[in-house]
């Protein structure tokens, strides 16, 4: 057996091992009495699906607009998704969705997000954008993006952006081919985010994602969209699959624009660590140990490697481990002064204080409240 093809076997046994039951979108409008509503507009570069998944695997140049109204169901712990295991599925216990509506096309879609944000009191009128990962369908996406919010309690409406993963950890070269494939669609979003009503705008790219949210904004940086880059608050990469050095060129294009950049890490990455392998070995920012890899980038790195309770893989720490999620309330809250105080009134594990490398204030701003204006 060659190498490559034993790297491939290995990589494929290790993302195996954390794959559960796959998500599906269940509408129930009755949930919208037992759960917490939380709405979610959605650009997608996926072909649209008449099965239980809305947007299927294949990729689509045009992009695709609707809108979900989730229930986050209240029995279930902080941090973790739950599918129905039979229809019409549990609102108490299962993720589902009270609405699903398609949008015609992007006028229409910058009036809906224009719509929910004027709900909103003048001042709180942000977005937070989230790109999903590796392996990931579209229900897991929305879902994920749901309870995020939720867990979070962050104060923005949720805006997703779908791009075309397989779905299939055996697929990794067809969602790191989709992950460039997708840059342009989710480029056209990020410009007619810029020109809608948001103040404030966070953009957050987990895992394979992340790949596409640097792309997306290097080409922007490099032609330019100053109403967009004027409303961006933060920029949030969680698990980054993405090369070190490559990382190190996207950012380039974009030293002179002042954003602020928060990268969460962990050495014990299971799915990085298959990454790796796939790649020759090849270190992903995700996975270092060693801040000297981005000595001279203005970057702020949030090492999760001591973190516990997150998924199988550790590979969705930030949205599924409850001391991440203490954390990012904590901090929402009452600041970095917990980081040194009692830690017990907000739940806390007591080895937070060493999660954080060079945290600041403005921390809170990509997953809890916002950066103010």
């Amino acid at each position: 057996m060659s190498s490559i093809a034993a790297r491939l076997l290995l990589a494929v046994a290790l993302l195996a091992a954390g794959c559960a039951e796959r998500g599906f979108v269940t509408i129930d409008p009755t949930a919208a009495k037992v759960g917490a509503i939380e709405p979610i507009l959605v650009a997608t570069s996926r072909t649209a699906s008449e099965g239980a998944e809305i947007f299927g695997p294949e990729r689509s140049k045009v992009l695709g607009f609707a809108r979900f109204e989730v229930s986050v169901p209240p029995d279930r712990a902080p941090g973790t998704l739950s599918f129905p295991q039979s229809l019409p599925g549990d609102p108490r216990t299962d993720f589902l969705t009270v609405d699903a509506s398609r949008i015609r096309d992007e006028r229409a879609f910058l009036a809906q997000v224009d719509a929910d944000l004027a709900l909103r009191p003048r001042g709180e009128r942000r977005l937070f954008v989230f790109v999903h990962g590796f392996n990931t369908n579209f229900a897991e996406g929305i879902y994920r993006q749901a309870q995020m919010l939720h867990d979070f309690g962050t104060p923005a409406l949720g805006v997703h952006y779908a791009w075309p993963s397989a779905a299939d950890a055996r697929l990794y070269l067809y969602d790191r081919d989709s992950a460039f494939f997708a840059r342009d669609g989710l480029e056209r979003l990020l410009r007619l985010l810029g020109d809608s009503d948001a103040e404030r705008i966070v953009l957050v790219g987990h895992s394979m994602g992340a790949q596409v949210t640097l792309e997306a904004l290097r080409q922007m940086a490099l032609v330019g969209a100053p109403r967009f880059f004027d409303k961006l608050a933060a920029v949030a990469l969680l698990s980054p699959d993405v090369d070190v050095d490559l990382f190190r060129s996207e950012v380039a294009p974009l030293a002179t624009i002042d954003i602020p950049w928060f990268i969460f890490v962990s050495s014990h990455d299971r799915a990085l660590r298959a990454a790796s392998f796939l790649r020759g070995r090849q270190a992903r920012l995700g996975s270092i140990v060693d801040p000297v890899a981005l000595a001279g980038l203005d970057v702020t790195v949030i090492d999760m490697s001591d973190v516990t309770g997150g998924d199988a893989l550790n590979h969705s720490v930030v949205a599924s481990s409850p001391v991440m999620i203490s954390l990012v309330q904590g901090l929402a809250r009452y600041g970095t002064t917990i980081l040194q105080e009692d830690r017990a009134n907000v739940g806390l594990a007591a080895t937070t204080a060493n999660v954080v490398q060079s945290v600041t204030e403005v921390v809170v701003s990509p997953l809890a409240a916002g950066v103010a204006p």
